[in-house]
């Protein structure tokens, strides 16, 4: 504290007597727990803040580099191969046929799965 407030607390307190001096350093204590949760509010709210910025954008940095989204991208479309084709459903049932002309074609033995996963490509 400095000499000139410390001084004027001291003319303060001679001069309010000794009745009011607990009611002035009770107001004083109160006004300090105030300031104090306060900026303990505001640290935690900083804080917790950053922590959410960080994980935002750690889980942003890790969606954008997912190993399969690179991999799908990377290839052209005509070189995936059947295990990878297959791959790409691990929750549902499906199967892989040759037919006679070399082509090869998805079989979805659940009904509606055909329609849940391949979108019609031309009408």
């Amino acid at each position: 504290m400095r000499p000139e407030k410390k001084l004027l607390l001291e003319i303060v307190m001679d001069e309010a007597g000794a009745s009011h001096r607990e009611t002035v350093l009770l107001a004083g204590a109160k006004v300090l727990r105030h300031r104090r949760w306060r900026r303990l509010g505001w640290q935690s709210f900083a804080t917790a803040v950053a922590g959410f910025a960080v994980a935002a954008l750690l889980a942003h940095k890790s969606s954008q580099h997912s190993p399969s989204a690179l991999a799908l991208t990377a290839k052209p479309p005509g070189s995936v191969t059947d295990a990878e084709l297959l791959g790409m459903f691990p929750e549902t049932p499906v199967g892989l046929a040759t037919l006679k002309n070399g082509t090869k074609r998805l079989i979805f033995p659940r009904p509606g799965d055909q329609e849940r996963f391949m979108a019609p490509v031309y009408k």
